[in-house]
């Protein structure tokens, strides 16, 4: 009662109001015993819940987002579309990072989403979310987001023998053997270096530049003095300019046709089954696989090339 009138009041009262009109929305809000603290939001709409069965197998979830006045913090489900765009499966508020919230968390997910979980989860090394993954997504593999530090390592190494050599020649040539971080990151490294997980589809969220998406789109909007209903307000706006640019794409698909560069079957075949964009990434590799792999491409097709 203490909260009516009040800014998580008017909060719960949007959201009352956004169900009314979409009876798929979904969210949930839990306070402490006394019914005066906020202490948890969850929510997630028909489109953000669509948007996961289709793409839900990768999920990374960031809680470094401090985005209100009061010291909640904002924590994100996102993905990575057909067209390789930032898209929203859920979003919770959170008062604080206790295993007991993350799993709050997680089996809400599992509740309001279809019932495929994620293949893979994205997340940093806290203990408490390495613990609540294995705890309430067992079957899904966990990984890390990259550190910033020894990134040639990280990224120039195909093999595991080949990012130890590295990482050992770093660690020798700047003498931190001692380094108490460095042990820890390195015990962690089956979760975190690409050489070790690239057998689990990621949809691109290993590399650093797609790690870093997320954070960006949604620091352009948001600030820490928010209040819970500046939040929502600026988070739509964020939200429908998202779903303005996968609908343009969209448009895109629907009434363009890529751009063939050369005859090969592989790249027609391609061109009916990508998105343009996601086909233009194929494209791109197909071209520096001709140059450096030409004999990748078929009796049948080399033909066809001569001939042109």
């Amino acid at each position: 009662m203490e909260m009516r009138g009040q800014d998580a009041e008017l909060l719960k009262e949007y959201f009352l109001t956004k169900q009314e009109r979409d009876p798929s929305f979904m969210f949930e809000i839990d306070t402490d015993d006394e019914c005066i603290k906020l202490k948890r939001y969850f929510w997630s709409d028909s489109v953000c819940r669509r948007a996961y069965g289709c793409f839900g197998d990768v999920v990374v979830f960031d809680t470094t987002y401090n985005t209100n006045q009061y010291g909640m913090i904002f924590a994100p489900l996102v993905g990575v579309n057909n067209h390789g765009q930032t898209v929203i499966f859920a979003c919770a508020f959170l008062s604080d990072e206790r295993t007991e919230f993350f799993v709050w968390l997680f089996e809400l997910l599992k509740k309001s989403m279809p019932a495929n979980t994620p293949k893979m989860i994205i997340t940093d090394q806290d203990p408490a979310m390495t613990k609540v993954v294995a705890q309430s997504l067992p079957n899904t593999s966990h990984k890390y987001w990259i550190f910033t530090r020894i990134k040639h390592c990280i990224w120039e190494s195909e093999c595991l023998k080949k990012f130890e050599r590295k990482s050992a020649s770093i660690i020798e040539k700047v003498n931190l053997h001692d380094n108490e971080w460095l042990k820890s990151i390195f015990e962690l490294r089956s979760r975190w270096v690409p050489a070790y997980v690239n057998h689990v589809f990621s949809v691109g969220m290993s590399s650093s530049q797609c790690a870093e998406s997320p954070h960006a789109f949604f620091k352009i909007y948001f600030l820490k003095k928010n209040l819970l209903m500046d939040f929502i307000l600026r988070f739509n706006r964020a939200l429908a300019h998202q779903r303005h640019e996968d609908l343009s794409a969209d448009h895109i698909d629907i009434n363009e046709k890529p751009v063939l560069k050369l005859p090969l079957e592989m790249e027609k075949q391609m061109a009916k089954i990508y998105t343009c964009k996601i086909f233009y990434k194929f494209q791109d590799e197909l071209w520096h696989s001709l140059v450096t792999m030409p004999q990748i491409v078929s009796e049948n097709d080399t033909h066809k090339m001569d001939t042109v």
